[in-house]
């Protein structure tokens, strides 16, 4: 299935395409499972596209239509990774009543399938939902339950690759929520176990070097706030920077949208309103109508600047 996703007209046809495929698994008994199959085939391709290219109005749409089929023919499997899935796109459009909802049932669903890998992505999923609406407690308490989960397994089975990202992403998000309660120490020695374990990461699995780096870069992006919060604004600025040159070399736009808008905010500290509200401008063009929250954040700070009054 070759189709340019890049064109708003294509990701509608895939819209389009997959809506009567789901309905083709709803309406046919004997067949669904075959449909759901050729289905889902198409969804791995497209998926992984749509997320990365930040179309995650596109990929909300479409894993839910998925989703309504995976649930018809009771593939308990697929559903609990589209539930995971569908809840991050919630989750990133701050919709977090659903985010919460999904996520719940995809972790029921992997503790029933005994896949605990998967449970403790969904538990860190978990933490970062609540980390986001300041619930810092809570997301710790999550984290924590991944961290015990991997602690046993450890020791029973080989380490594999998605083990290893758990390890290397873990130390990550505790670190953004000690970084929000200003633990600037606690923060920067996870940050600091998190990019020791990436690097690891990285050489024992170099054929997925690229989707790695994807992940890395929000790690390269909180050391940046780290540095910056502590009033170290010439090593943030070389964080910001760095993670910006990987990012556009992996056209991560999302990140590329933050570490705008978080250089803009250098700017500002620094006097340079000028340079804060071209920044800005840019994060929010970059944001676009795909990263909402981050193009109304760079909508408010320019608005501030340009109301300030010089005297």
């Amino acid at each position: 299935m070759n189709i340019d996703l890049t064109l708003q007209e294509e990701r509608t046809n895939l819209f389009s395409a997959l809506s009567r495929w789901t309905e083709m698994c709803l309406s046919q008994n004997d067949e669904s499972e075959h449909s759901f199959n050729l289905l889902f085939k198409v969804w791995e391709k497209v998926s992984g596209k749509l997320w990365f290219e930040c179309y995650w109005n596109d990929y909300f749409r479409c894993g839910k239509i998925v989703l309504k089929a995976a649930r018809h023919i009771n593939d308990v499997k697929i559903q609990a990774q589209l539930l995971g899935e569908v809840g991050y796109a919630c989750m990133e459009g701050e919709d977090f009543v659903r985010a919460e909802q999904n996520f719940q049932e995809s972790l029921q669903k992997y503790q029933l399938l005994k896949e605990f890998s998967k449970e403790c992505k969904l538990l860190r999923y978990l933490g970062n939902l609540a980390n986001r609406q300041k619930q810092y407690e809570l997301a710790l308490e999550h984290y924590q339950q991944a961290w015990d989960i991997l602690n046993t397994k450890r020791s029973q089975i080989p380490i594999d690759d998605q083990l290893a990202l758990h390890e290397a992403e873990l130390p990550n998000v505790i670190g953004c929520v000690y970084l929000e309660l200003r633990d600037f120490s606690a923060s920067y020695q996870q940050f600091n176990l998190s990019l020791k374990n990436y690097q690891v990461l990285l050489e024992d699995y170099p054929h997925k070097r690229i989707r790695y780096r994807y992940y890395q870069t929000e790690l390269i992006m909180n050391l940046g706030k780290c540095h910056f919060l502590q009033g170290d604004y010439e090593q943030a600025r070389r964080c910001y920077e760095d993670c910006l040159l990987v990012s556009r070399e992996i056209s991560r736009n999302d990140t590329i949208a933050n570490l705008l808008l978080s250089l803009a905010e250098l700017e500002e500290v620094k006097g340079n309103k000028e340079e804060a509200i071209k920044l800005a401008g840019e994060a929010e063009n970059v944001a676009g109508t795909e990263i909402t929250s981050v193009r109304e954040r760079a909508a408010i700070f320019k608005e501030k600047l340009l109301s300030k009054t010089i005297f």
